[in-house]
C-alpha cells in the first residue's frame, strides 16, 4: 500500500528492469566492438612492421623477396581474437614493399541476435613501404653538394 506522500509505488523498479538492461548490452556491445577494432589495428600494425623490416634489413630485392614470404605467417601469429588465421601476401616492386592481408571475424552473436548482420565481418589492409639506403642518398648529396660549390 503507498502512503499518500508516495502515489505511485513501484514504478521506479519497473523502470529499472526495463532500463538496466539495456545499458547492460550497450555495455557489452561496445567491449565487443573494441575486440573488432583491436583486430583492425594489429592487423595494420603487423602489416607495416613486416614491410618496414624487409626494407631495412635486408640489403638485396631478392633476399628481401624470400625474407618477406618464409616471414610471413610468423609476423601474424595467433594473437587475433575470433579468426583462425590471416591470409596475407607480399610483393617487391621496385624500391616499394606491398604486404596485404585480410582476415575474418566469426562473431557468435549473428545467429542469436536480429540487428547483427549474418555474415562475419571482413578486415582487410595494404601497406606500401618505400625504402632507401640512407647511406647512399647521403653520399649522392654531398657529392652533389661539393660539385655545385665548384670542386670535384
Amino acid at each position: 500500500m503507498c502512503s499518500r506522500r508516495e502515489s505511485c509505488c513501484g514504478y521506479m523498479t519497473v523502470e529499472a528492469s526495463f532500463i538496466v538492461p539495456w545499458v547492460v548490452f550497450i555495455i557489452v556491445w561496445i567491449i565487443y566492438l573494441g575486440y573488432f577494432e583491436y583486430d583492425r589495428c594489429l592487423l595494420f600494425q603487423d602489416n607495416y612492421m613486416l614491410a618496414s623490416q624487409a626494407g631495412s634489413i635486408i640489403k638485396t630485392k631478392e633476399d628481401r623477396s624470400e625474407w618477406l614470404n618464409s616471414h610471413l605467417r610468423g609476423q601474424y601469429g595467433n594473437k587475433y581474437m575470433g579468426t583462425g588465421n590471416v591470409d596475407a601476401s607480399g610483393e617487391i616492386t621496385g624500391s616499394q614493399i606491398r604486404v596485404r592481408s585480410s582476415l575474418t571475424v566469426r562473431h557468435p552473436l549473428a545467429y542469436h541476435a536480429g540487428m547483427i548482420p549474418s555474415s562475419n565481418w571482413h578486415v582487410s589492409d595494404e601497406v606500401h613501404v618505400d625504402y632507401y639506403s640512407f647511406t647512399k642518398r647521403i653520399r649522392l648529396f654531398r657529392s652533389a653538394g661539393r660539385v655545385l660549390d665548384g670542386g670535384s
